[in-house]
């Protein structure tokens, strides 16, 4: 029932082409994702021809498989340097925000029998720029002098 010679099948598919030329798209699909359009718009759109194989399989040229594959390989690299960037700009970014948090006052440093909001807010203030006296300026040899006016009283 199943004798049949090998020349048979050679004989009456005159496109066939041998078996260790060609991989099936099927194999291929192992190590690739089919596309969504399908493989014979994908191949076409690429200028890669999909033959039969001898047992009648869409196959394309070994050559044409390994551009695939190493496109594939390509990608997936450059997808790892992309994640690996974004990774690391991820961390920096988490990094400035944590330095920009407020730390607060250790309770070491609270002094018995105040108030913990009092303390740092008074360490809040400490931490705000000081401006410089008239004499500061003058000795550290500033040309000009800032003028700081007093406040406005309500009598004036």
């Amino acid at each position: 029932m199943f004798r049949s010679t090998g020349t048979d099948t050679a004989e009456s598919a005159p496109d066939v082409n041998v078996a260790a030329d060609v991989i099936p798209l099927s194999h291929l699909e192992l190590d690739l994702v089919a596309p969504v359009e399908g493989w014979t718009v994908f191949l076409a759109a690429r200028g890669v021809e999909v033959t039969l194989d001898d047992i009648g399989r869409m196959s394309i040229a070994r050559v044409d498989a390994r551009r695939l594959l190493t496109e594939k390989r390509e990608r997936e690299a450059e997808q790892a340097r992309r994640r690996k960037l974004a990774e690391a700009q991820a961390v920096a970014d988490d990094q400035i925000r944590r330095a920009q948090i407020w730390q607060g006052v250790p309770a070491d440093h609270m002094p018995p029998g105040v108030a913990p909001a009092a303390v740092m807010m008074q360490a809040s203030r400490d931490a705000q720029p000081k401006r410089t006296s008239v004499l500061q300026e003058a000795l550290a040899g500033s040309e000009t002098l800032t003028y700081h006016p007093l406040p406005a009283s309500d009598e004036e």
